[in-house]
């Protein structure tokens, strides 16, 4: 199960949304093309999230479209 924390700093304008695994995470290996791994890359900066976040965010936006039932939202 995810817990989520709210954390507001100074530095930001809106609280800073932080995920916390209770379970251990599953490491892989991915290859990306360079031109996607640099859009990725600039995209995470936007977002203030690492690359890995920003992976995991995507793949978690896709599972929950393709589920159908819960409609895709940011957080």
């Amino acid at each position: 199960m995810w817990q989520f924390r709210c954390i507001t700093r100074h530095q930001h304008r809106h609280p800073v949304r932080v995920t916390v695994a209770s379970a251990e995470r599953k490491a892989f290996l991915l290859r990306l093309p360079p031109e996607l791994w640099k859009e990725l890359e600039r995209w995470a900066a936007d977002d203030l999230r690492s690359i890995n976040a920003q992976i995991e965010f995507l793949l978690r936006q896709a599972t929950l479209r393709r589920k159908g039932g819960a409609k895709a939202r940011e957080d």
